[in-house]
């Protein structure tokens, strides 16, 4: 049975709460792995990678628009988050703020869906305008559920936190992979828009089915909850956090060159398809590789951090960035890609699983959202910026120049990762954690 740090300061701050918690976590694991997979699945049918530009190009042939979806889906997900850590400060129950977000959310794919309807009905530009505000409004749910979604997450399931992490990347992964099949089979058999429109509405209805898992899970209130004041000073903690905290600045720095470092992943396939190593075709090929690596690796990268801990995981998803970039630059044949694109799906599952549970495991027992919202809004400018200095510089300096400096910032972020501290292996964890949790057997 393995305890996380959090979990080990969490009995010891609060063992009451800690063990009536504890009497829930089978449930609230059953409940929270069949919302991720339903989710999962539900969501693959509107991907803000491939279904969403699809529906954007066809409706208007705009590629300035179409890259405005990826624009407006990063801003929306990754700046609301600090607002969403807010929104759980001061609170005794996160479950009542965490459901109303997922409703909100659910309501956020409805309204794709009724704009997508509108065609044929409303003139193109009109249903642009209400798509991206519907979008915008989804999007940016996306962004404030993490961090609550995350805090309790971290008080619901305090033993083996991995494997549930493990469970759901894999069965996220698979129904995501045969929701992208059925979705390609949808569009394909029906002419525009009567195939992406019942994309939308199989995705609402999937999604909405989720929202009774969400409402299944159980709470017990929080004895000490962290005072929530106005909305700037939780802001102005932002760069106090990353200062002070020695542990969790050294995370934060590894995860910054290693984000960094995921600049070139997206012009991999360009730059196959521009020497003529790959077909177009082969596209397709490595995108399913790509997503089933990030679920398999994931799952068994998830059981790692379960029982040694999630600094190896980061580690492990430098090394797998670096092997990836380096394929990358040597290319030559369709073999090199596949093994280049098993890579980068591993290092992706880090973001997924890595992160998250490192601030959890990081941060003092009730101020896990703000962690949490702290680590992607952070990171989000590395991510978001990062390709877009890639594809400014490409066609001057090459591709290849590219791909060299993503396996240079990737080798400093794995020699910065190595630095890390172990969050079980801090003082007095290892001695609260080895009592085991109040009233529950092993």
């Amino acid at each position: 049975m393995a305890v996380s740090a959090d979990a080990a300061r969490l009995r010891a701050a609060a063992p009451d709460y800690s063990r009536a918690m504890a009497a829930h976590q089978r449930r609230n694991f059953a409940f929270l792995v069949v919302d991720g997979a339903t989710f999962a699945f539900a969501i693959s049918l509107l991907s803000e990678t491939t279904i969403i530009p699809a529906f954007v190009q066809t409706l208007t042939g705009s590629t300035l628009l179409v890259g405005l979806v990826a624009a407006v889906y990063a801003v929306g997900h990754y700046l609301p988050q600090v607002v969403g850590a807010h929104l759980v400060r001061g609170r005794t129950r996160r479950k009542p703020l965490l459901l109303a977000i997922v409703v909100a959310e659910r309501v956020g794919i409805l309204a794709i869906a009724i704009t997508a309807q509108l065609i044929g009905v409303l003139d193109t530009t009109t249903i642009v305008v209400i798509f991206f505000v519907a979008f915008g409004a989804y999007a940016v749910t996306t962004g404030l559920i993490g961090p609550v979604y995350g805090d309790f997450l971290a008080k619901a399931i305090t033993l083996n936190r991995g494997w549930f992490f493990a469970i759901v990347q894999l069965l996220g992964g698979l129904l995501g992979f045969t929701a992208a099949l059925v979705a390609e089979s949808i569009v394909r058999s029906n002419d525009f828009p009567y195939g992406i429109q019942l994309c939308f509405w199989i995705c609402f209805a999937l999604s909405f089915l989720s929202i009774f898992f969400v409402a299944g899970l159980k709470e017990e209130p929080y004895p000490h909850p962290e005072p929530r004041g106005h909305f700037r000073s939780t802001v102005r903690e932002i760069p106090a956090l990353v200062t002070t905290d020695r542990a969790y600045r050294r995370f934060i720095l590894a995860r910054c060159l290693l984000a960094f470092a995921t600049l070139g992943i997206g012009f991999v396939v360009v730059d196959g398809l521009r020497e003529g190593v790959l077909k177009p075709s082969d596209a397709a090929l490595l995108a399913a590789v790509f997503i089933l690596s990030q679920a398999v690796l994931g799952f068994l990268l998830s059981i790692v951090g379960n029982y040694f801990g999630w600094k190896a995981v980061v580690v492990l998803g430098g090394i797998f960035l670096v092997i990836g970039m380096s394929c990358a630059v040597f290319g030559g044949f369709i073999g090199v890609y596949v093994v280049a694109f098993v890579a980068l799906g591993g290092a992706n599952a880090v973001t997924v699983i890595g992160d998250p549970n490192m601030s959890i495991e990081l941060a003092p027992t009730a101020r896990t959202s703000l962690y949490l919202g702290t680590t992607s809004t952070v990171l989000a400018p590395f991510f978001i910026l990062g390709p877009l200095i890639a594809g400014a510089v490409a066609d001057g300096v090459g591709y290849r120049v590219v791909f060299w400096a993503a396996i240079v910032l990737a080798v400093i972020g794995v020699v910065f990762a190595l630095r890390m501290a172990e969050p079980r292996r801090a003082p007095g964890v290892l001695e609260v954690a080895s009592v085991g949790q109040p009233g529950v057997q092993p």
